[in-house]
C-alpha cells in the first residue's frame, strides 16, 4: 500500500494498491500516452472512480520516481555489454529548460591536430577530385574549372619525371599519373572547346513515353547519384528563359568532355555498375580506413601482384579485397581486362598499394603532430591517447577521477545530476570536449523573431565534408536524447542533449563507456564523425579497429565517399540491423507529448522506465523463450523473474526473490505477496518536484 499524504474532502487519507499503480504504469507504457487518458481509462474501470487528473498525474510520477531500474536489462542477452556493433543516434526527446538546473559532466579538452586530409587521397589537389566526382555521377556539362583541373590530369600522363629529390614529390606524381590511367581508360578525354559544344542529349524514350535506362544507367548506388555536389552548375533552361526543373542529366548522356567510353563495355553493360564506384571512392575521395579493421598483409601482396602485372597470378590474391564489396566487385567483373592491359593492372594495383598503407600513415602524422603540441605545451591529447589506448577498466576510471581536479568530488553516479543513464555500463575513460564555434546569427532571430535555431555540423566541425546535417535546436526545450541501441534494438543508455547534436559529443560518448570500442559504429553522420575521430583520437580509434558506417536508413542521401555505405561493408555488417536506433525512437517518439513539461527529474525517472519496460519485450523477442514474432498480450512476468534474475531490494526480507545482489534492480511484486518499499533518493537531486513516499 501506498500514501501520498493526501486527504480527501472528508479527510480521509488517500491509500493505493500497487496493484493500482501497475495497472497506472503499464496503462502509460502499453497505450503510449499520457495520464489525463490514463485518469478516463480507469473511470471508465469503476463508475465511482473519483480521482482527479492531477492527483493520479502525482500518484504516476511518485510510484514511477521510487523504482530503480534493474542494470541486466540495459544489456543485449545475444551482444552482451561490451558489444561488437553499436548503432548510435539522437533523438528530439526533451524537456522544458529551467533556471538554476546544473548538469555535472566534467571532460578534459581535446584539441584538434589539424592534418590536412587532402595528404590522405590519391589526388592531392580537391579542385581535380571535385571534377572527377562530377564526372562519374551525372552528366552535366563541365565548368571551366572542371576542365582546366581534368586537362591538368591528362596532362601528368605525358609529363617526365619532377626534378625534386624528395620522395614524397615523386610518390605523388607517380601516384597521379596511375590515377590518370584508370580514369582517362574509361573516360574520354577532348578538348577544352568542347564546352561551348552542344549540350547532353536527352534521353532517348521508348514506345511508352517514358525515358529508356539502359542497364548500368544508374550503376552507382542512389547515395553517390541522388544530386549534385555541392557548388556544381547546373543545366539551364533553352535560350534566355530560365529552366522550370533542375534535372541532373544522367552520366551516360554525357557527349562533351569526359564522356564514358563504351567501346570496351557498353552501356547496357552491368560493368559500368563496379567501374563507377571504384573509381570514385578511389580518385573522388580520401581513401583513410577503407580497409579498417581488416589484415593489411594479403591486401599488399595482391597490389603488388597486380602491380607486377603477371597474368592470371594475382587473381589467387583476390579474396583478400572481398571485405570491401566495391573493390570485390570491380576485379570480378573487370579482372579480365586487367589481365589482357599491363598497364592498366599496374596502375590499380599502384592504386591499391597507397589505400592499404594510407591508415599508417595517418597513424604516424597523428602522433608527430601530438607530440609537436605536446612539446608546444599542449599535451592533452597526446597524454590522453597514452593513457587510455588499450582496453580499459571502471577502476582505473575511478583512481583518475579521484586526483583529477575536475572529476573529484563529483556525484557522476546519479542520474539527476548527470541527467544520462547507462545502466550497466560505467564510466572508463574521461569524457573529452572541443569548444564549439559560435554559429553567425540568422536574420530572424537579430530581428527579435523566435525561430529553432538550426547550424550546420559540417560547416563547424568539418569544412571539407561535403554531407552538412542541420540539428534543430528548440529555444525553449532541451535538444532531446542521445540514444546507444544493440542490432537487437536493446538500449544500452541514454544522455540528455542540452546543446545541439554533435558528433564529438557522440565519439566522447563511446570512449567514455565502452572498455574495448566497438568493431562497427553505425551513426547517420558517419562519415563526420571518423573524420572528427582522426583529427583527436586516432591512435585509440585505430588500436581498437574501430569501423565508421552509415545505417542503411540514412546513406542513400549522402554524398560522401561509398567507404562508408554499410552494403559496400557486407563482410562486416552483414545480417546486422543498423536501423534499430530508428525502431527504437518509433517507440519513443509516442512518448514525446508525455515527456515534454516533466520536470528535469521526472522525465530522467519516467525515460529510465520506459526503456526498462521497451528493452524487456525487446530481449523477450530474442531469447529462448519467445517462440513468437510479436508479444503483444504475452506476459513477461516469469521471462522477467527467472531469467532475467530480478531479486527483491528489501533489506530483512525472507522471500525467494532476496538472495543478495551487487546490483538494484526493479523491484516488482511476485507471487510471494512480498511488501515493497523503495525510497524516492536522489530524485529530488534534479531540482524537480518534491514526492513522498510511505510504505504502509
Amino acid at each position: 500500500m501506498f500514501s501520498l499524504r493526501k486527504c480527501d474532502e472528508s479527510g480521509a487519507t488517500l491509500l493505493f494498491s500497487r496493484s493500482l499503480c501497475d495497472s497506472l504504469l503499464s496503462f502509460i507504457y502499453n497505450s503510449r500516452s499520457s495520464y489525463a487518458a490514463a485518469t478516463n481509462f480507469l473511470a471508465s474501470l469503476r463508475s465511482q472512480f473519483g480521482l482527479r487528473r492531477q492527483l493520479v498525474a502525482v500518484l504516476g510520477r511518485s510510484f514511477v520516481a521510487t523504482l530503480q531500474p534493474m542494470p541486466e536489462l540495459f544489456v543485449c542477452p545475444v551482444c552482451g555489454d561490451n558489444p561488437d556493433y553499436i548503432v548510435i543516434d539522437g533523438q528530439a526527446l526533451g524537456f522544458r529548460l529551467r533556471d538554476g538546473i546544473r548538469v555535472a559532466r566534467p571532460a578534459l579538452h581535446m584539441p584538434s591536430m589539424n592534418l590536412n586530409i587532402d595528404n590522405y587521397a590519391v589526388i592531392r589537389e580537391p579542385s581535380i577530385r571535385a571534377a572527377i566526382r562530377k564526372v562519374v555521377r551525372t552528366g552535366d556539362r563541365l565548368n571551366k574549372t572542371d576542365a582546366e583541373a581534368l586537362g591538368k590530369l591528362h596532362a601528368t600522363l605525358s609529363s617526365v619525371r619532377p626534378r625534386a629529390h624528395k620522395a614524397a614529390t615523386i610518390e605523388n606524381w607517380h601516384l597521379k599519373r596511375h590515377a590518370g590511367t584508370l580514369f582517362f581508360r574509361f573516360f574520354n578525354w577532348t578538348a577544352e572547346g568542347d564546352l561551348d559544344g552542344p549540350r547532353p542529349r536527352a534521353p532517348a524514350r521508348g514506345r511508352s513515353g517514358q525515358p529508356d535506362n539502359p542497364a548500368g544507367a544508374s550503376g552507382l548506388a542512389d547515395a553517390n547519384s541522388a544530386a549534385p555536389a555541392a557548388g556544381e552548375a547546373a543545366l539551364g533552361g533553352l535560350g534566355d528563359a530560365p529552366a522550370a526543373t533542375n534535372p541532373t542529366v544522367p552520366w551516360h548522356e554525357r557527349s562533351g568532355t569526359c564522356h564514358a567510353r563504351f567501346d570496351t563495355f557498353s552501356a547496357e553493360g552491368t560493368e559500368w555498375a563496379t567501374v563507377r564506384p571504384f573509381v570514385l571512392a578511389l580518385l573522388g575521395d580520401p581513401v583513410v580506413n577503407l580497409f579498417a579493421g581488416q589484415p593489411r598483409g594479403p591486401l599488399r601482396a595482391l597490389a603488388k601482384d597486380l602491380m607486377e602485372a603477371n597474368g592470371r597470378e594475382w587473381r589467387k590474391r583476390s579474396t583478400a579485397a572481398n571485405a570491401v564489396g566495391f573493390v570485390a566487385n570491380f576485379f570480378a567483373r573487370v579482372g579480365s581486362l586487367l589481365c589482357k592491359e599491363p598497364v592498366l593492372s599496374k596502375a590499380v594495383g599502384a592504386l591499391l598499394l597507397f589505400a592499404v598503407d594510407v591508415d599508417a600513415s595517418v597513424d604516424k602524422d597523428f602522433q608527430m603532430a601530438a607530440q609537436r603540441a605536446s612539446d608546444a605545451g599542449q599535451a592533452e591529447t597526446l597524454n590522453f591517447c597514452k593513457t587510455w589506448l588499450g582496453v580499459s577498466t571502471a577502476e582505473e576510471y575511478e583512481a583518475f577521477a579521484a586526483q583529477h581536479p575536475a572529476f573529484k568530488d563529483q556525484d557522476l553516479q546519479s542520474p539527476y545530476t548527470t541527467y544520462e543513464f547507462f545502466g550497466f555500463l560505467k564510466r572508463v575513460r574521461p569524457a573529452i570536449y572541443t569548444p564549439r564555434p559560435k554559429p553567425r546569427k540568422r536574420a530572424a532571430e537579430q530581428a527579435g523573431r523566435a525561430e529553432p535555431r538550426k547550424g550546420s555540423q559540417a560547416a563547424q566541425e568539418d569544412a571539407g565534408d561535403r554531407c552538412s546535417k542541420s540539428f534543430p535546436k528548440h529555444s525553449q526545450l532541451t535538444a532531446g536524447v542521445f540514444n546507444i541501441v544493440c542490432p537487437h534494438v536493446i538500449t544500452m543508455g541514454f544522455r540528455v542533449m542540452f546543446q545541439a547534436e554533435s558528433v564529438a559529443d557522440a565519439l566522447s560518448l563511446i570512449l567514455e563507456r565502452f572498455p574495448r570500442l566497438p568493431k562497427v559504429v553505425f551513426y547517420d553522420v558517419a562519415c563526420k564523425m571518423d573524420r572528427n575521430g582522426m583529427q583527436r583520437v586516432r591512435s585509440i580509434l585505430s588500436h581498437h579497429g574501430v569501423r565508421f558506417c552509415l545505417d542503411r536508413a540514412h546513406a542513400k542521401g549522402h554524398t560522401c565517399s561509398c567507404v562508408y555505405n554499410p552494403d559496400e561493408s557486407l563482410a562486416v555488417t552483414n545480417c546486422v540491423s543498423t536501423q534499430a536506433a530508428e525502431v527504437q525512437h518509433s517507440v519513443s517518439v509516442k512518448f514525446r507529448g508525455h515527456l515534454t513539461y516533466m520536470s528535469p527529474a521526472a522525465f530522467m525517472a519516467h525515460r529510465i522506465a520506459q526503456l526498462s519496460l521497451m528493452n524487456l519485450t525487446a530481449a523477450f523477442k530474442v531469447s529462448d523463450e519467445s517462440t513468437l514474432m510479436e508479444n503483444d498480450g504475452v506476459r513477461l512476468n516469469a521471462y522477467y523473474y527467472q531469467v532475467r534474475g530480478a531479486k527483491c531490494m528489501r533489506s530483512g526480507c525472507t522471500c525467494p526473490a532476496s538472495l543478495p545482489r551487487a546490483m538494484g534492480s526493479m523491484c516488482l511484486e511476485g507471487d510471494s505477496g512480498v511488501e515493497w518499499e523503495a525510497s524516492a533518493g536522489d530524485v529530488n537531486a534534479g531540482g524537480g518536484e518534491s514526492y513522498t513516499m510511505e510504505a504502509m
